[in-house]
């Protein structure tokens, strides 16, 4: 396949997966909006909630706003609210004082697992619906991205860098 034929295949491969978030998001768009609505958590503070479940350890405020793109005056008033409302814990480094190191509390993790299993839910509801064949091709065609060896949802080093 030529340079024309890979940019109008990333391009219809880009186009048809960005339709189908979209279509999927829009299914539980109002359930989860009225559920964040009634818990006062900002975007924000979800943000840095869900990078700390992601993590198999407390992260550092530097971190933190590394990956979810804040800036750290930000990302720090946002983790002072978030450690007020009891869903983080922020304690000092062991092996340097200065750092901080912030996790998730019991109360945001449970926080967590209801909005993921809203998500879940909403998937697999999706997902029923589809007729058998339909399922069947959509899981053949997720799982070598998935289960590759190769993390596909890593960015290359030079497009972190770039990013940040």
């Amino acid at each position: 396949m030529g340079f024309r034929g890979a940019d109008e295949s990333v391009s219809a491969a880009s186009s048809a997966l960005n339709a189908f978030l979209d279509r999927l998001t829009s299914l539980s768009r109002p359930e989860a909006l009225e559920s964040l609505a009634s818990t006062d958590i900002t975007f924000s503070q979800l943000r840095i909630l869900s990078a700390l479940g992601c993590q198999a350890g407390p992260m550092s405020v530097n971190a933190i706003a590394d990956q979810v793109q804040l800036s750290l005056a930000a990302a720090g008033r946002t983790v002072d609210k978030l450690v007020g409302g009891g869903l983080v814990d922020r304690r000092e480094d062991p092996s340097d004082r200065r750092v901080k190191r912030i996790s998730l509390t019991d109360a945001g993790m449970r926080f967590l697992e209801t909005h993921l299993a809203m998500k879940h839910g909403t998937i697999q509801d999706f997902v029923a619906r589809l007729p058998a064949e339909l399922r069947d091709n959509l899981c053949t065609a997720l799982r070598p991205i998935v289960d590759d060896e190769v993390d596909h949802f890593r960015l290359p080093a030079e497009t972190r860098h770039r990013a940040s």
